[in-house]
């Protein structure tokens, strides 16, 4: 995605336009049409590497709302399109053209829907005022220097930015200066569109005490980039009150929706989910796909809708495995010619067996730009009617050839039941009852990975406080 955003900057005429948002005019590489463009491929980009969530209530409701939202915008006449990405790090991000993204993740700790108006809005701004557009030409790309022209697949390079949570791929880093705009900008939009806009700053209040939890898996990838939460309470707050005054709102006319937005996200899958594949003491597991691998102590492993990707600890060699787009049946060798016939040649390489499935290994050379060649260590693997494509690329032949291989040749058949059978976390939105507190509902759910504290966070009680019988709150049901 970012090559064709360098691509499109180069054979753009530099033009000046006013700023939707400020009224400036700022110089821009890039139309409106282009922005919309690369705003409908990154769409059908980000569906398939990471999915979107399969509950079409919950769809329609963050739908609804942004439309809300949007209509009262700087730029009402984009074509807005608003989606829940199925991943549980807890993130929103915008596309340029009017393309919103919230993770599921995210909105597991939103409370109300005023409070994701306030998310909604910020994430509108970026794209009213056209941050992306002005962050394009100044974007890092790959560090690891590996090159565009990789026919195996064009995501190896991304592992350069393993780090970053996976939608970071998609997600520009912008500047404070832009942050803090964002977040005016979503106080104004959830004030115009009739929403309180004091409950904006609440989720901020949400980010700081999950940085301090410290969880690897729901450390928002807001904290990142974005002004401290502490800092935006306190300048979120005094807008919401400025806007209060100057567009006369009243507190019936201020909509909070905390009820109905709990009801939406009823039963949206909670953290990882294991069927799509999860690392459990140093061997990874998809359920879905019935197969296994084992990774070395210490490499770091991102797990996408469409692949599994790895890196050592020195980030000298990176591990891509995904299926290879080829129809039914296709055969190892076959793959292997197919590739050789497009100028894709092994240095060496032929036909092996890896744990009873037919499978080809290479060693081929991938160009990069600016430097030699690296080595690639590749295989293709026959397995349940799919043909698996390992792609180990590394800095040293000699230093990683043999740990790469070892990679490659521990993938299984997964046959463990237990395994096999696992389902995700839900979120399940319950309604008090007299004498409960989430101390009590933590220990009547036992569910391992969620306490009593993981509880408190997420519905802004404390863990003893009794809660008001009839109130709705936030438990999670144990799936494996």
């Amino acid at each position: 995605m970012k090559r064709v955003l360098v691509l499109i900057a180069l054979l753009s005429f530099w033009s000046c336009a006013r700023n939707p948002v400020t009224g400036k005019r700022q110089i821009v590489l890039i139309s409106e049409s282009q922005e919309i463009a690369i705003g409908v491929q990154s769409h059908v980009q980000a569906q398939d590497e990471y999915g979107f969530v399969d509950l079409p209530a919950v769809q329609a409701y963050v739908q609804q709302t942004g439309r809300t939202l949007s209509a009262v915008s700087h730029r009402p006449n984009l074509d807005w399109h608003f989606t829940v990405a199925d991943s549980p790090v807890v993130n929103a991000f915008a596309i340029p053209g009017g393309y919103v993204y919230f993770t599921r993740g995210i909105l597991a700790y939103i409370n109300n829907e005023a409070e994701l108006a306030g998310v909604m809005g910020h994430e509108i701004g970026h794209v009213t005022a056209r941050h992306s557009v002005s962050q394009m030409t100044k974007s890092q790309f790959a560090q690891l220097g590996l090159g565009a022209a990789s026919v195996f697949s064009p995501g190896v390079g991304r592992l350069s930015g393993l780090a970053d949570s996976a939608l970071g791929v998609w997600f520009l880093k912008f500047g404070r200066d832009d942050e803090r705009q964002a977040d005016q900008l979503g106080v104004e939009y959830a004030a115009r569109a009739g929403y309180d806009p004091r409950e904006v700053s609440n989720f901020f209040d949400v980010l700081r005490r999950l940085g301090e939890a410290g969880d690897k898996e729901t450390i928002p990838g807001w904290l990142s980039t974005h002004p401290d939460p502490g800092e935006r309470v306190q300048a979120t707050r005094a807008a919401a009150q400025q806007w209060i005054v100057q567009l006369g709102l009243t507190p019936e006319r201020m909509k909070v929706n905390r009820d109905a937005y709990l009801r939406s996200i009823d039963r949206v899958v909670f953290g990882t989910n294991p069927r799509e594949g999860f690392t459990e003491e140093g061997r990874f597991y998809h359920p879905e796909l019935q197969f296994q691998i084992t990774f070395p102590s210490g490499w770091q492993v991102e797990n996408t809708r469409t692949a599994v990707y790895a890196m050592d600890a020195d980030k000298g060699a990176q591990i891509q495995l995904k299926q290879a787009n080829v129809p039914a049946g296709t055969s190892a060798e076959a793959y292997a010619r197919q590739l050789a016939a497009k100028g894709t040649t092994p240095q060496s390489g032929g036909t092996t067996t890896i744990n009873g499935n037919r499978a080809y290994l290479g060693l081929y050379a991938m160009a990069r730009q600016g430097g030699s060649a690296l080595p690639v260590l590749a295989a293709f693997i026959e397995y349940r009617q799919k043909l698996y494509e390992f792609v180990g690329v590394m800095s040293s032949l000699s230093r990683y050839r043999s740990t790469v291989e070892m990679v490659i040749r521990s993938f299984d058949r997964l046959d463990n039941e237990r395994i096999l059978a696992m389902q995700p976390d839900r979120l399940k939105i319950y309604t008090a009852q007299q004498g409960d507190t989430l101390e009590i509902l933590a220990d009547r759910y036992q569910n391992p990975r969620v306490t009593a504290d993981d509880l408190a966070i997420l519905n802004r009680l404390a863990a003893s406080q009794p809660i008001t019988p009839g109130r709705l709150v936030k438990v999670v049901e144990k799936g494996y």
